[in-house]
């Protein structure tokens, strides 16, 4: 009964997040896509191949191309030959999309921050060990978050307080310092 109350309100959570993202987002003339994709982008002056920015919004490469197109087209990314693989393309947010970019709020704003800080705290917990299991079993693409960092070390093994440490930083990390989306991220050589 309560895993079947949970899906139905996180499913409501995720339509009024979705709706709200409809709505800002019609004033520029995105989609949703677009708009996850610019969000998604912002933390990457790298860019990302297009194949992975498909896996990373979760769609096929034929919506995510569309969806490039589209914002290319608005000149909100620019596209570029990837480095690495020559005919690979790299997409990353042009000085236009980082502007808009900061004009969007995120659907889920408004949801967060009815939260209380510990109610914070302990979703975000929950998140992160859900984002973990579900990137373990190949459920969701690599997500750049501690867990997986070839920096991160497990509270069990270093420290006498519980805590995480982080070696980039060379400091240590309560669980609500743990991050879903790290800029610095290199892959570990195995999951957490």
């Amino acid at each position: 009964m309560i895993r079947d109350q949970l899906i139905y309100g996180l499913s409501r959570l995720a339509a009024l997040a979705r709706q709200k993202d409809w709505q800002t987002g019609e004033g520029a003339g995105l989609t949703p896509t677009q708009g996850d994709a610019l969000r998604l982008l912002a933390d990457r002056p790298e860019g990302l191949r297009l194949k992975d920015l498909a896996a990373q919004l979760s769609v096929r490469s034929s919506t995510a191309s569309d969806a490039v197109s589209a914002l290319a087209s608005k000149h909100l990314v620019e596209r570029r030959p990837d480095p690495d693989h020559g005919r690979a393309i790299r997409v990353s947010l042009s000085l236009e999309g980082r502007a808009l970019l900061g004009q969007l709020p995120d659907g889920f704003e408004d949801i967060v921050s009815l939260l209380s800080d510990g109610n914070a705290e302990s979703l975000h917990s929950i998140v992160v060990r859900t984002i973990a299991q579900l990137q373990r079993s190949g459920r969701i693409a690599p997500q750049r978050m501690c867990l997986t960092c070839r920096y991160f070390v497990s509270d069990t093994s270093t420290t006498e307080s519980g805590e995480h440490y982080c070696r980039l930083i060379k400091a240590p990390l309560r669980q609500s310092d743990l991050r879903l989306n790290c800029p610095e991220h290199e892959e570990a050589s195995s999951s957490a």
